[in-house]
C-alpha cells in the first residue's frame, strides 16, 4: 500500500514536470507508472536469481505436483519479504524506473515562447 503511494507521488512529479515542458502530463504519469513496474520486475528478478539462489530449489517451481509449487512458491516469497534488503532493491529498481522517465522528460527541448515584433525594438 505504501509503494503505491510512493508510486503515485513519482507520478504526480513527473507530471508536473511535463507540464512546464508542455507536454502531456497524463501521458508522462502512465510512462512513469509503466517504468516502475517494468523496473520493478526486473529489480524481482536480480533479487531472486541473484539473492535467494542458496535460499530456494528452484526445480521445486517447475514441478508437476501443485502443492509442490505452491509451497515453493510461497518460500520464495517469505525468503523475500523476510529481508529488508531485498525489499529495499526492489524499490530502488522501480525508483529507477522514475528516474529514467524524468531524464526523458529533462531531455525534451523547452517551448520556445512566441517573440512579439516589439520585444525587438530597443535591439
Amino acid at each position: 500500500m505504501l509503494q503505491l503511494f510512493f508510486l503515485a507521488i513519482l507520478a504526480w512529479n513527473n507530471s508536473i514536470r511535463a507540464k512546464r515542458k508542455e507536454l502531456s502530463p497524463t501521458a508522462w504519469a502512465i510512462y512513469t507508472v509503466v517504468a516502475y513496474f517494468s523496473c520493478f520486475v526486473i529489480g524481482t528478478m536480480v533479487v531472486v536469481f541473484g539473492f535467494c539462489r542458496k535460499a530456494v530449489d528452484f526445480n521445486l517451481l517447475s514441478s508437476p505436483d501443485e502443492k509442490v509449487r505452491e509451497e515453493a512458491s510461497k518460500m520464495l516469497v517469505n525468503v523475500i519479504l523476510s529481508n529488508p534488503l531485498h525489499s529495499a532493491t526492489l524499490v530502488a529498481f522501480g525508483f529507477g524506473g522514475y528516474v529514467l522517465v524524468r531524464y526523458m522528460i529533462d531531455s525534451k527541448p523547452e517551448k520556445k515562447l512566441p517573440v512579439h515584433w516589439m520585444d525587438k525594438m530597443g535591439e
